[in-house]
């Protein structure tokens, strides 16, 4: 069993904190480039291919420490990310991990991409996407070490990035719309619904690796 589907369902559930994260965000910095000219696709994938690298190092990574000998690793990233979910949706990103200089990091590199074109701009946001301190990343990032090898971290990264982007790239270009179609409230409900519910499904795809159950 892979972990593809499991950090498919986290993305999806943290597509609309994604979208009001991320989404500003990579429309401040693509300039001119826009929509119609491809900016919205640089950026994600720039963003796609940098998740997917993390997760290569990481699932690596977690081999060598011996994340393989888990048994049903897919299960335990069930687990993280089920975890994860949990602690956004009741906590928030208060919760979230701060890792020190990487806000320092964060605005030089913003910086360096300023001066940039407005293509390389899309792209180069997309690429430092890691960097940003969001509690969920760190959750797909701990599900990706414990994935079991390379291949599963890069799965679960890639999963977490393609589930998340329908409704970022959504937020790229109906920004304005979203905003008077949602308030602040409702967004907030809505967060937290789907995150409660993707945990629960998580939760069950974990148990079910573990028993061995067919899952896929």
């Amino acid at each position: 069993m892979q972990p593809l589907f499991e950090s498919f369902v986290f993305g999806m559930a943290n597509s609309l904190h994604c979208a009001c994260m991320c989404g500003p965000l990579a429309l401040a910095f693509h300039g001119t480039q826009g929509p119609a000219t491809g900016g919205a696709l640089l950026y994600q994938s720039g963003r796609f291919a940098s998740y997917a690298t993390v997760g290569t190092g990481l699932g690596a990574a977690g081999a060598v420490l011996g994340a393989e000998q888990l048994g049903a690793p897919t299960a335990w990233v069930a687990f993280v990310l089920a975890a994860g979910l949990l602690a956004l949706a009741l906590v928030g990103e208060r919760g979230a991990m701060q890792v020190p200089g990487l806000g320092r990091a964060v605005q030089r590199s913003m910086g360096w991409i300023r001066s940039m074109p407005a293509a390389l701009r899309a792209v180069w946001l997309g690429v430092l996407t890691p960097l940003l301190p969001c509690g969920l990343l760190w959750a797909a990032c701990a599900g990706a070490a414990v994935a079991g090898s390379a291949w599963s971290g890069a799965q679960v990264m890639a999963g977490f990035a393609l589930g998340s982007l329908p409704l970022l790239l959504l937020a790229q270009h109906q920004s304005v719309w979203l905003g008077r179609r949602f308030g602040p409230r409702t967004l907030a409900v809505l967060q937290r619904g789907t995150m409660l519910v993707a945990a629960g499904i998580l939760v069950w795809r974990g148990f079910a690796g573990l028993d061995g159950g067919c899952c896929h």
